[in-house]
């Protein structure tokens, strides 16, 4: 298995990066948020756009610092086709300026809608802005353990491999319902071998189980994890107060959403050194 080494030409900001996986609840507002929370951590500035009407992301990350891309989606435009340059339009503002402003950029791609997502790519021809602007596209393929999901994600790579072939591709280890990879001997035997064959062509990084008590108040509370770390100040008094959990439970779920996103930054920094802090520009 491929797993969380540096990317070639990916050693710096500012970049673009996608977190998809057409399967809905799969975690791919759980890893933008903790993507995010990285680049908090070192100053790696982010603009952040959400391509769901669900609205998950805005809640965990503020309203105010997520731009919604969702509004015109399904509406047609006056010749009664679907028009998607609205829709993609402040997500492409950022990336053509990238190479001024020095700004990162993150885009969930919410359940259902990867096909969206690929139509403005093969529509906008993505490809050769991304070559002229000389801006790295990092994808964040979620897998979690079943057969929708090993598909969909398969799916996706050989459409990326056509659309966006400068793009870096990473799956994403989400064990929430078990270990994808060890659960994979259930799946059919062609879809075993494809997913074991793709496993060791492309990086990887694992997202640990959160213990279920923890991730039902997590995402509850839908705030950030640094927020919920910064709770064991004064003996956890503000998790006691914002969770109305005795002070074991308040504790240990500060205590596991601590560990829990220390494990999954530690995956992002071995993937993209400079999220640990190291040299940010080029």
């Amino acid at each position: 298995m491929a797993k969380s080494v540096p990317l070639a030409s990916v050693s710096h900001a500012p970049l673009l990066m996608v977190v998809d996986g057409d399967v809905g609840g799969v975690g791919k507002s759980t890893l933008a948020t903790l993507i995010a929370m990285c680049c908090s951590l070192v100053d790696v500035e982010l603009d952040v756009f959400e391509l769901d009407e669900q609205g998950k992301l805005a809640r965990f990350l503020g309203h105010d610092n997520v731009v919604s891309l969702h509004g015109a989606i399904l509406n047609a435009d006056a010749d009664g086709e679907r028009d998607l340059v609205p829709v993609f339009a402040p997500l492409h503002r950022a990336l053509v300026a990238m190479p001024a402003t020095k700004r990162s950029a993150i885009l969930e791609v919410g359940g259902a809608l990867t096909g969206v997502w690929n139509s403005f790519i093969r529509e906008a021809d993505l490809e050769e802005d991304l070559v002229a602007v000389a801006i790295p596209l990092v994808v964040f393929l979620v897998l979690i353990a079943g057969e929708e999901s090993a598909r969909q994600v398969l799916g996706q790579i050989k459409e990326l491999r056509r659309t966006l072939p400068s793009a870096k591709l990473v799956i994403v280890r989400n064990e929430r319902d078990g270990c994808p990879v060890t659960e994979a001997k259930e799946l059919p035997a062609d879809l075993r071998k494809a997913l074991e064959q793709t496993l060791k062509l492309y990086p990887s990084i694992r997202m640990p189980r959160l213990r279920l008590k923890s991730r039902r108040i997590y995402e509850k509370l839908g705030l950030p994890p640094s927020t919920i770390i910064a709770w064991h100040r004064e003996h956890y008094r503000e998790a006691i107060a914002r969770t109305g959990r005795p002070l074991l439970e308040a504790k240990r779920l500060v205590k596991d959403i601590a560990a829990w996103s220390e494990s999954v930054r530690s995956e992002l920094v071995g993937l993209l050194p400079f999220l640990g802090g190291g040299d940010r520009d080029a």
